[in-house]
Parts: C-alpha cells; sequence; structure tokens
C-alpha cells in the first residue's frame, strides 16, 4: 500500500451547501463530512457555524492519500480486442442506442 501524507491542511478544499428550509432557517453542511451540519436563522451565523464544526473535526485529524498501483478496472481493458462476436453484439449496440463513435460529443 502506498500511503501519502497531505502537507498541508490549511489548503484543504472543502464544499460548505447552504440551504434555505421551510421555515426560513438556513440549513450549511459539508458533504465531505458527514457530521459537520448546522441550522441558523441566517445565513451568515450557519456558515460561521458550520466553519466552527470543520475546524473542530478537523483538529485532530490526519489525511492520507492512497494510490492504488494495481488498479482493477483497467485489468479488463483490451479483453475482448479481436473478439468477432463481440465487435458485432458492440455495433448493434451503438446501431441500437444511435450512437456514432467518431462523434467526439
Amino acid at each position: 500500500m502506498n500511503l501519502l501524507s497531505v502537507a498541508n491542511l490549511n489548503k484543504l478544499s472543502l464544499h460548505i451547501v447552504v440551504e434555505r428550509n421551510e421555515s426560513g432557517h438556513f440549513m450549511a453542511s459539508v458533504p465531505e463530512l458527514a457530521d459537520c451540519m448546522t441550522l441558523a436563522e441566517t445565513r451568515t451565523d450557519a456558515i460561521a457555524s458550520v466553519q466552527e464544526k470543520v475546524k473542530a473535526r478537523l483538529t485532530n485529524i490526519e489525511v492520507l492519500t492512497l494510490e492504488v498501483s494495481n488498479n482493477p478496472w483497467t485489468d479488463f481493458i483490451g479483453m475482448f480486442e479481436g473478439d468477432d462476436e463481440f465487435a458485432d453484439l458492440a455495433a448493434e449496440l451503438r446501431t441500437e442506442r444511435e450512437l456514432d463513435m467518431n462523434d467526439p460529443a
């Protein structure tokens, strides 16, 4: 396993989602941290509160990146190369789904 440590948590980017609920209160949450959510009367208070929760949550953690060198999804690349039956089936599916393999979109 190849674990890399994130050297600087000051540059960690997270998202804050702010929603206004039916009662008029604001809910702020951080999707990357499931337990960081708050409800407040104003948008500003909700954002400030969730920022404090994030700071508290990140106080004693270590962030690591796991690099997978043997990606299991790549094991299947090319396994049907030269298989005429698969090529025919793929062509039928492209026709049925109206896909043009030459279209970059």
